[in-house]
């Protein structure tokens, strides 16, 4: 049959144009149920040609189709949830009665494929039962590391779980999510699992999607073939999922992908299949996907900055890491490593003061562990005691102590205990080391200062501050 239709002014031309354009499906019937026009959407979305279906009767075709109901009643519905049987498809459908004069003369139907985010949502709700049963296990475990994680440093119980979630699904080939804050650790967390995968862990690729400009990052995803753009290198481009096939891929800042990619990575989930910049040829690859962020994917997919469907995909098995500051103890076993590894690299022997211990407990570290480190170091290199005390800590850490308030913390629980000013203490203690060395420097400033192994700037700014310049 000859669908092809002649349209006897411009008009009418544009309004069929302007439905074959949008992504929804359109099926218009008359009142017998016969069907008068279907756009290109419906045919796409059903997997029909549209002369199967033109001018025949829907009672025949679907004899459950809601659009029947609506001409029947004339009662218009919306945003109902219907799965088209014959189709295998699930779809969200508003069919509106259409009425000349008080007399129903046809209906419009209007849908949208949610096949995927439904199987998606599925999925996400499966791996959310199993990761509720998995948390209950944990709970109720020993607090020890998991024996494959004994050379990764925690011991508090939310840290704990992170691992026990990572041990059970290191070595399926489920998708993983990591969310967590930056510097919260999720590298550690994902050569955990690299570490119980086995063979699965290799190949390994590392890739940082904030890193990578919009323009080239689907060609470093999915690679590209000769001549397919100009500067394309001879010989063409392997991309990193080509290069991860048989492996893992750890995709890094996933929040940061643009919109356009997100599709293409969903496909990649959905059926396992890349094609490259230039080709016409679809391959198929192996590769288990491990997500990160320190986004709220969440809240960017209410937002319209995240595909639902991709969202519900990368979900199959998230794992939290908490912060830093609610990890108690921990704070210390970390410190007290950096501070080994520093000792050991700049010829040094130093311990961690009980003033700096308890700051360290009180302070929010917003850099979680990364900033922790970076701390450990600069303390290790401008201390030229034995002792890491309050004035050796980065300025930065120094600084906040105007608008902390300490609270101790239990030793062993990491809990807070009560609170007091941490601003007077400290003003005392600093003006007490700035009279010590003044003494020890004979009223030296610059000797006073390398003393107290600080900056000329902030030695003056505290000078003033305690009014040792009035003195």
């Amino acid at each position: 049959m000859d669908c092809t239709v002649k349209y006897d002014n411009v008009t009418e031309l544009m309004m069929h144009e302007a439905l074959n354009s949008v992504n929804d499906g359109i099926v218009i019937v008359d009142k017998t149920s016969r069907i008068l026009y279907v756009n290109d959407a419906y045919a796409k979305i059903l997997a029909v040609s549209k002369d199967k279906v033109l001018y025949k009767q829907v009672k025949t075709i679907e004899p459950g189709a809601l659009i029947l109901k609506v001409l029947k009643n004339g009662t218009p519905i919306f945003h109902q949830l219907v799965e088209v049987k014959t189709r295998g498809k699930k779809i969200r459908v508003s069919i509106t009665p259409i009425i000349k004069k008080k007399q129903l003369i046809g209906a419009v139907s209007i849908f949208n494929d949610i096949t995927e985010l439904t199987r998606s949502q599925e999925e996400l709700e499966k791996a959310q039962r199993l990761n509720r049963s998995i948390f209950k296990a944990a709970v109720h475990s020993p607090h020890d590391l998991p024996a494959a994680f004994s050379d990764v440093i925690g011991q508090s119980p939310k840290f704990l779980r992170c691992l026990r979630l990572a041990e059970v699904v290191a070595p399926t080939d489920a998708t993983v999510l990591i969310e967590g804050e930056s510097g919260a650790g999720k590298e550690v967390l994902v050569n955990a699992i690299l570490k119980v995968s086995g063979k699965r862990a290799h190949p390994y690729i590392n890739l940082n999607c904030s890193a990578i400009p919009e323009s080239l990052m689907e060609s470093e995803l999915f690679g590209y073939t000769t001549g397919s753009f100009t500067g394309a290198v001879r010989g063409g481009k392997l991309g990193k999922f080509e290069l991860a096939d048989g492996g893992t891929i750890f995709l890094d800042e996933i929040g940061e992908m643009p919109l356009f990619m997100q599709a293409k990575l969903l496909r990649v989930l959905q059926s396992g299949e890349i094609q490259k910049i230039g080709s016409n040829t679809v391959q198929k690859v192996n590769v288990r996907v491990i997500a990160a962020t320190n986004r709220d994917l969440k809240q960017m997919v209410r937002e319209g900055k995240f595909r639902d469907d991709l969202y519900f995909r990368l979900n199959t098995f998230k794992i939290i890491i908490p912060p830093l500051r609610e990890r108690g103890k921990d704070i210390l076993l970390l410190a007290n490593f950096f501070l080994q590894r520093y000792s050991s690299k700049y010829g040094k022997k130093i311990t961690l003061s009980a003033e700096v211990e308890k700051y360290f407990l009180s302070f929010p570290w917003r850099g979680n562990v990364r900033q922790l480190q970076s701390c450990m170091e600069y303390a290790v290199i401008v201390c030229n005691e034995s002792v890491i005390r309050l004035e050796h800590l980065p300025e930065e850490l120094q600084h906040m102590t105007d608008n902390l308030e300490y609270k101790p913390v239990s030793m062993e629980t990491g809990k807070v205990l009560n609170s007091h000013s941490l601003k007077s203490g400290i003003q005392m203690i600093e003006m007490k080391k700035i009279q010590q060395a003044m003494e020890e420097a004979k009223g030296n400033k610059t000797k006073a200062m390398k003393i107290l192994g600080i900056s000329r700037r902030t030695f003056y700014k505290k000078w003033k501050a305690y009014g040792f310049d009035k003195k």
